[in-house]
């Protein structure tokens, strides 16, 4: 007892209840728990995403489509995309039954097996949402071409592949937002307390208006992160 006790009794034990209430081990034991949950989340969404976007690119290098994003865009998924709801995660509050689990083995790692095989599967099903809207933009703005060797050949290619990429950047902001709403939980569905974490909703405002404010800002989206302004008449809506 932190209060009551002597100051020998402190110095030799292991752990101290400042406020010597017996309760304050067990509110202790669900922080804790929700900590270690937040970064089991963290780590979940970060390398789903990052495991993605590598599939992507070394996809795109194999196949011979032209590569759907510059290293600019890379480095702006990065900081606005994934980093902010990454933390938001790291954030979340813990679960109702998170008192319920069995306690875990010390030597257990953070990320376990079945993690690891959700992440890579996560990971492939981003990677063939996005790819595939890559394709259909490809085909829609090269005049059904997609192999880069035969885009290089069109007139104007510069801008129809910057319309195709920008359809796949666009995409995959979505894709990754939405993976991040996925992530607050390992049991629950998405829409189970989808306003539950208020960090998450700023993460994801935050991501979107950085988005559009990349893609409609003329000299910021052409010149430096390599987007383009949209008419996309098979989506329905302009840009």
């Amino acid at each position: 007892m932190g209060i009551q006790g002597t100051e020998v009794a402190k110095g030799a034990a292991d752990m101290v209840l400042t406020d010597d209430n017996f309760c304050s081990i067990v509110n202790a034991v669900e922080k804790g728990r929700a900590i270690y949950a937040g970064i089991q989340k963290f780590v979940a969404f970060i390398m789903s995403v990052h495991i993605a976007e590598v599939m992507q690119i070394f996809i795109c290098i194999v196949v011979g489509i032209p590569v759907m994003r510059t290293p600019l865009q890379i480095l702006f998924l990065i900081l606005v995309t994934d980093l902010p709801p990454s933390i938001a995660l790291g954030m979340e509050p813990g679960e109702a039954h998170i008192l319920k689990m069995r306690p875990r083995p010390k030597e257990e790692p953070i990320v376990l097996m079945w993690m690891w095989l959700a992440m890579i599967m996560n990971g492939a099903v981003l990677t063939v949402v996005v790819v595939a809207v890559y394709l259909i933009s490809l085909i829609n703005y090269c005049d059904g071409e997609v192999l880069q060797s035969n885009i290089y050949l069109l007139d104007s290619y510069e801008v129809r592949l910057s319309k195709a990429q920008t359809v796949a950047f666009i995409s995959l902001v979505w894709s990754e937002n939405i993976r991040a709403y996925i992530s607050r939980s390992f049991t629950n569905p998405m829409w189970h307390d989808i306003l539950g974490n208020k960090h998450m909703q700023k993460a994801i405002v935050m991501a979107q208006i950085c988005l559009y404010v990349a893609v409609l800002t003329p000299y910021l989206s052409d010149r430096i992160l390599g987007l383009r302004g949209l008419e996309i008449g098979f989506f329905g809506w302009a840009l």
